[in-house]
């Protein structure tokens, strides 16, 4: 999903929008070069910020899909263990009349 590529352009963008304030001072605010920079740098950081943002999404659904999937998990877990508590005390019940029954 995060390629080199844009990670990179991600990194070069970010760099060339903190170095645009430098390019205007030595340049001038309105001259090409310092405009081409500052409006470069903010598209390839874009593109970077958009890709991250689409990364942390899916990651999120991801994560709650596996959360959901564990809580159905112990949900079921529980009534088995509620089934088996039931069973037992069941078993116990039916074991005093066996042994009166016996006498």
């Amino acid at each position: 999903m995060l390629e080199l590529e844009t990670l990179l352009a991600f990194g070069i963008g970010a760099g060339l929008v903190a170095l645009a304030p430098a390019v205007a001072a030595i340049a001038g605010k309105e001259s090409k070069l310092s405009k081409g920079f500052s409006q470069t740098g903010r598209q390839l950081t874009k593109q970077g910020v958009k890709v991250g943002l689409v990364v942390a999404d899916r990651a999120g659904a991801a994560v709650r899909g596996i959360s959901h999937g564990l809580s159905e998990v112990g949900e079921s877990f529980q009534d088995i263990f509620a089934e088996a508590r039931a069973d037992l005390a069941q078993a116990k019940e039916a074991e005093p009349s066996k042994i009166s029954a016996a006498k």
